[in-house]
């Protein structure tokens, strides 16, 4: 593959590492990888968020940092969220946030409308990306319909499909699989075009392949815009050079 079709890709994604083991001189290795894949972003744990921005102003790359929150439960009061995330604005360009699990699964639709609100706020009033990520592994199709829904006529930067950290044998109990997948990408897109909103769509979960991530792709409805599209992934590596051998 060419390399502007290379660079197209990693041009929209958010290069991963969320191991709770990792250490900030991995952190900064990982770094330095984004910077040569030329990724668009890096997605970490709050903890580097400071270290992570000093590393990236000090080496003059121009990644933005995405940092994963209430990650990967969803399990925090909205007072809570909108500490840590107010507590990270000055190192952080983007935010993701994993949705108030629980109340979905309790019908508390409303009150998860008033935790995103009011999460897109803050972000927005302070210059700031946020997605949402819906872990479709733990939702029915009734529950999805109506999440999509929220998230996507929400003022929203982005829906995201998953963390990559879901319970396996729960989502195989309701007939789930974990990770990001084209069917429910498609629903999203559907969701997208029927609420009429301009809202992104993050792919993440399990994306090892271009193959995967052409499917993905297609079923988004979207192009390689950062804006519109993106992919998280902690394959990046492996996906590159894929990319470099394919004739």
């Amino acid at each position: 593959m060419e390399q502007n079709e290379i660079d197209k890709i990693m041009g929209v994604v958010d290069h991963t590492l969320l191991k709770p083991y990792a250490s900030e001189k991995e952190i900064k290795k990982f770094l330095d990888e984004a910077m040569t894949l030329k990724t668009y972003s890096v997605c970490i744990h709050p903890l580097y968020a400071k270290t992570a921005r000093n590393y990236l102003i000090k080496k003059g790359y121009s990644q933005k940092i995405a940092v994963t929150m209430d990650f990967p439960m969803g399990v925090f009061p909205t007072i809570a969220r909108v500490k840590m995330l107010k507590s990270l604005l000055k190192n952080i360009d983007e935010a993701d946030f994993v949705v108030q699990v629980g109340y979905i699964k309790s019908k508390k639709f409303n009150a998860v409308k008033k935790d995103i609100d009011k999460l897109v706020d803050v972000a927005h009033q302070n210059g700031k990306i946020i997605k949402f990520i819906v872990e479709d592994a733990y939702t029915s199709k009734e529950e999805k319909e109506k999440l999509y829904e929220i998230v996507c006529t929400s003022k929203a930067d982005f829906i995201k499909t998953s963390t990559g950290f879901a319970e396996k044998e729960y989502a195989e109990s309701i007939g789930n699989r974990i990770g990001a997948t084209a069917e429910n990408v498609k629903f999203m897109a559907e969701t997208i075009k029927r609420v009429n909103s301009n809202i992104g769509i993050k792919a993440s979960g399990g994306i090892h392949s271009y193959a995967q991530i052409k499917e993905l792709l297609e079923s988004s409805g979207k192009t390689l815009d950062p804006k519109q599209f993106r992919l998280g992934m902690s394959s990046t590596k492996k996906i590159y050079d894929e990319l470099k051998n394919i004739k």
